[in-house]
């Protein structure tokens, strides 16, 4: 596949994720990116990154980011904003702009994570009913996106089992349900070469939702993995964490895990395994993605 033009890419929020996704954007070399922040000021780029502008907007003036998006003619707006308030509901606004502008063909909403579709006929009040909903406001307005779901980051594994708390790999219920599993490189690689190799109105992309798998684990691999000792955490008990939002979040993605539902293969409709999971990695063809071992040897 090649390249049908040189992007004009508006990156919404630069956190680990982005920074990860910006990277490779730039590495394409057939990228202008600019990072869109509430507050410039307080966020700077990592050094290799220095070159790539940083504007300050409002994400409720709807006016202002059309205009903003219309005078740098961004023909793709990726959302990384983070799950937690107000920033999945601060899409609506970008989301309305970016149809607005003319010149937008593709929005990337942020995803990031556990598959999500079906979530909001489920009836789901969290993150994934949000992310479901703003998708639903996407088919509205006549918007195109693509949707990524990537599964647990690689990276946030050992945190998640809380093996920094007591050296062991700490597991709710009996650790034997498969999830997907992606490094934050390879999310970032996925989504460049798919942005750039592929037009913005493309079928591989245009309403889609990309279903990324790095590697499919168990709580049971980690532990052989990381060579550390399996725990069993007693019903109605949560994962060991320095914190207790950090106890209750842990929890909370490993219960997911322990449902079946951590798979980027889960349909969250009809509570079931699609059997897809990875199957979007077919177009990174050649790509060697990173395994659990890789990262933690890399640690």
């Amino acid at each position: 596949m090649s390249s049908t033009s040189f992007r004009n890419i508006a990156l919404v929020g630069a956190g680990s994720i982005g920074t990860y996704i910006l990277r490779a954007l730039i590495a394409t070399k057939q990228v202008n990116a600019i990072v869109i922040t509430r507050t410039a000021a307080a966020k700077s780029l990592p050094p290799d990154l220095s070159s790539v502008p940083i504007i300050e907007a409002d994400y409720t003036d709807v006016p202002a980011l059309t205009a903003l998006l219309k005078s740098r003619n961004i023909e793709i707006v990726v959302s990384t904003l983070s799950a937690t308030a107000p920033g999945l509901k601060a899409q609506y606004p970008l989301a309305d702009a970016a149809k607005a502008s003319g010149t937008v063909k593709l929005f990337v909403p942020s995803e990031w994570g556990l598959a999500s579709e079906g979530a909001k006929h489920r009836g789901e009040d969290n993150a994934f009913g949000i992310k479901d909903g703003f998708a639903e406001h996407l088919k509205t307005i006549g918007l195109p996106y693509t949707r990524f779901y990537t599964g647990f980051f690689t990276e946030y594994l050992q945190w998640i089992v809380g093996l920094e708390t007591n050296n062991s790999v700490n597991v709710l219920g009996e650790g034997k349900t498969p999830f997907s599993v992606t490094s934050e490189q390879d999310i970032g690689g996925f989504v460049a070469h798919v942005l750039t190799a592929l037009p913005s109105d493309s079928p591989h992309l245009q309403n889609k939702s990309l279903r990324m798998e790095g590697e499919r684990v168990t709580m049971r691999d980690l532990a052989r993995i990381y060579n550390q000792p399996l725990v069993l955490i007693p019903e109605g008990n949560e994962v060991p964490a320095k914190t207790a939002g950090e106890a209750e979040f842990k929890t909370s993605l490993q219960i997911e895990a322990d449902g079946g539902r951590a798979s980027t293969g889960w349909d969250r409709l009809t509570k079931t395994e699609r059997g897809d999971a990875g199957a979007a990695n077919k177009l990174w063809e050649g790509h060697v993605w990173k395994t659990v071992e890789d990262i933690s040897g890399a640690n």
